[in-house]
This record gives C-alpha cells, sequence and structure tokens, in this order.
C-alpha cells in the first residue's frame, strides 16, 4: 500500500503505511527525519523525490528510495507557501513568502524560471499544476488567480478575485480531468470551470474550510475548521458530513479510492472511499502538530529488509532497477540534452518563447556531472 507522510510543526517529516493485524488495519511508522530547523508548511511527492517547504525558508528534497535527505534548495528569502512537481516529475515549482515563483529542474536542480515579483510583491500563498502540465494557478497575498503558460514560461493572465466575491483565499486544487477547479476561501468553497473560465458553483460551509480533494470530476472531499469532512456531489444539493476528527482538518489527500486526513491534533486517519460514501479504516497519532500531507507512491520500491534505526531513519533503501523510476530508456531519451530558448521550461515545446530572463544556479550541493565522449576532429 501506498505511503502516507506528513510535516509537522516541529520541522519532522514522519513516514506511515497501513499494516492488517488479524482482520484489523492499523497505522505504523515507517521513518522520521528532522531535514528543517522550522515548521514544515508544506509537501509534494512524485516518482522517487519528495519536496517540503518550511518557515525556515528552506526547500528539502528527500530521496524516497532511500528516506534520505537528496539535497536543499535555498533559493528563497521567505517561508515556503507552496511546493508542487509537475505530473510528468520533469520541474519543481515553489512559492514563498517573498513574492517569487520559482521553477526548478529535477535531477540537476537548476533553476529554469523565476517570477520574482509573481503576485506584485506579495507573497505566494498557494500553487496548483494542471494535469497536462501545460500550465499553473497561483493565489496570492494581492488577492489574485494568476495563470502561467508551462510552455513557454510566462504569465497568461490575472483575475481578481475581489470581484468574484473571494476574500482570503487559502487553497486551490485541480479536479483530475482538469477543467475544474477548486478555490477556498473565508467561508466557501468555489468551483471553477476552465471551458467557462468563471465561477460554476459556490459552496458556503457552517465551519471554514481548510482543504479540499477531488474523489473525482464531480466529487469533492471538503475539511472544516471544526474537525467534520462532507462529501458532496455538485450535481446534488445534498452534502455527507463525517464527524472526523475533534480538532481542525489541516490537510487531505485522495488516491486509489482511499482517502487520507490528519488534524492539527497530530491524529491521522485512513478512510475507503466509495462514491461519497467514507468507511474509516485505522487511525493514529503522529504525537507531533501535523500541518501538511502528501503519499508515496513509490513505497514498493524499498526492500522489505530495510529497518529504522535509532533516529528513525530507513537504512539500505536500494531499489530494483527494473522497477526504477528513471530507466535507462529515460536517460537514454533525456541525452543529448534539447536546446531551448531561456524562459521556457516544460518538456511540451521549446520553441515559442523568446524570453530573456537570465536564470543564476541554485545553491545547493554539487551534483554529479555526465561524462560526456569528446568530439573526434
Amino acid at each position: 500500500m501506498d505511503e502516507l507522510v506528513v510535516g509537522t510543526y516541529e520541522g519532522f517529516l514522519l513516514g506511515y503505511s497501513v499494516y492488517s493485524e488479524n482482520t484489523d488495519k492499523k497505522l505504523k511508522q515507517t521513518f522520521a527525519t528532522q531535514s528543517h530547523t522550522a515548521a514544515v508548511r508544506c509537501v509534494s511527492a512524485v516518482g522517487k523525490y519528495m519536496a517540503s517547504g518550511g518557515t525556515d525558508d528552506k526547500v528539502v528534497v528527500i530521496d524516497l528510495k532511500t528516506r534520505k535527505e537528496h539535497t536543499v534548495l535555498m533559493n528563497h528569502d521567505g517561508t515556503i507557501n507552496a511546493v508542487a512537481f509537475t505530473h510528468s516529475g520533469t520541474h519543481l515549482l515553489t512559492g514563498s513568502d517573498d513574492g517569487s515563483i520559482i521553477v526548478t529542474r529535477t535531477g540537476n536542480w537548476q533553476i529554469e524560471k523565476k517570477w520574482k515579483k509573481a503576485h506584485g510583491g506579495q507573497p505566494v500563498i498557494a500553487l496548483a499544476v494542471h494535469p497536462s502540465d501545460k500550465l499553473a494557478l497561483s493565489i496570492g497575498g494581492d488577492k489574485t488567480l494568476r495563470t502561467w503558460n508551462l510552455i513557454k514560461g510566462r504569465p497568461a493572465f490575472t483575475i481578481n478575485l475581489a470581484s468574484k466575491g473571494v476574500t482570503m483565499p487559502t487553497e486551490i486544487m485541480f479536479s483530475p480531468g482538469g477543467d475544474r477547479f477548486s478555490l477556498v476561501s473565508q467561508q466557501t468553497v468555489d468551483v471553477w470551470t476552465i471551458s467557462k473560465a468563471g465561477v460554476e458553483k459556490r459552496i458556503t460551509c457552517n465551519s471554514k474550510p481548510t482543504s479540499v480533494q477531488w474523489i473525482s470530476d464531480e466529487i469533492l472531499i471538503v475539511g472544516l475548521e471544526n474537525g467534520n469532512i462532507v462529501a458532496l456531489t455538485l450535481s446534488d444539493t445534498q452534502a455527507q458530513t463525517y464527524a472526523a476528527h475533534r480538532q481542525r482538518v489541516k490537510s487531505l489527500y485522495f488516491e486509489n479510492n482511499t482517502l487520507y486526513t490528519v488534524s492539527s491534533s497530530g491524529e491521522l486517519k485512513v478512510w475507503l472511499v466509495a462514491g461519497s460514501k467514507l468507511n474509516e479504516i485505522c487511525s493514529t497519532n503522529a504525537g507531533c502538530r501535523v500541518t501538511c500531507l502528501t503519499l508515496n507512491r513509490q513505497n514498493h520500491l524499498v526492500k522489505k529488509e530495510e529497518h529504522i534505526d535509532e533516529e528513525g531513519t530507513v537504512e539500505n533503501g536500494e531499489s530494483d532497477d527494473a522497477n526504477s523510476v528513471e530507466s535507462d530508456e529515460d536517460v537514454e531519451k533525456e541525452s543529448p540534452p534539447l536546446k531551448r530558448k531561456p524562459g521556457a521550461f516544460v518538456t511540451i515545446s521549446y520553441n515559442s518563447d523568446d524570453g530573456k530572463e537570465e536564470c543564476t544556479p541554485p545553491v545547493m550541493k554539487k551534483s554529479k556531472k555526465r561524462k560526456r565522449n569528446k568530439k573526434q576532429k
């Protein structure tokens, strides 16, 4: 089963897996690391990498095969509020209180784009990457919704959220199909439709909404400040409420008919989802104040004989080359590197932008360069 990974206010990243004991399901801790010196604010995972951002201004990249620190990016001058990998795993987008959005290429961890004043110099609150990887959305302290063209590497358009009746936006999330996205604000969850370029439905909650997960293009789950979670279908007016936690729901994550929920008290729960019906499978308490949540889908790549040492670090986590995220074929496809103009950073197209912004390399650990055969004269 997939591995649940949570970030905490105390700076820890904790991993948990579901296991069977007799006829019951239980959560057990699989690893623990404290790469941050302050609270973890956000976390994202794709393939073999997981990135977390915190109030220590750092983006820490973890290798999920070994559960060890891979590199640290120190490119922002403020709290990291959002980290989001592209779905193809080629790039990492980060947003910060310093007002910038930075796009970093995975692997060599070089900056390929930086919007220094993405929201007019105001903090970047949240980011979401479209399933196609062609565009991204961001919300900021200037109360605007901005669209970023990930093919051309430049901003596309801006919407003033105040004109739409949206106050204090906190989270943005695409639906699985990508035509809809949810926008969480002070007391409402707005469902927007890209094809219609506007709000399709406004959901008013009896408690402040904190997080949203799409079960399908029609069904979504909303976590609330009072600890409840609400399951609703867009075509219906009725919503089903579950008393999930005693304290605020901090984050939700849905994958493979399974919903993971965490609360500010440190409680973690796993739910089986059937349509809009939820059935609790198991729960545990992290003993820390949980702030964010993601899923390690590559848990099967870690050898079963690995063990957790006294510090909570999983050792001997070598992977099977046959199941490796980066196969030999993938490496061959990447080499030789594509020639592209500055500003274009998504591998869909590189010849449609004439961006002139220069990028400086990030401060991080040095990576080994591949040896190239010298050309014969």
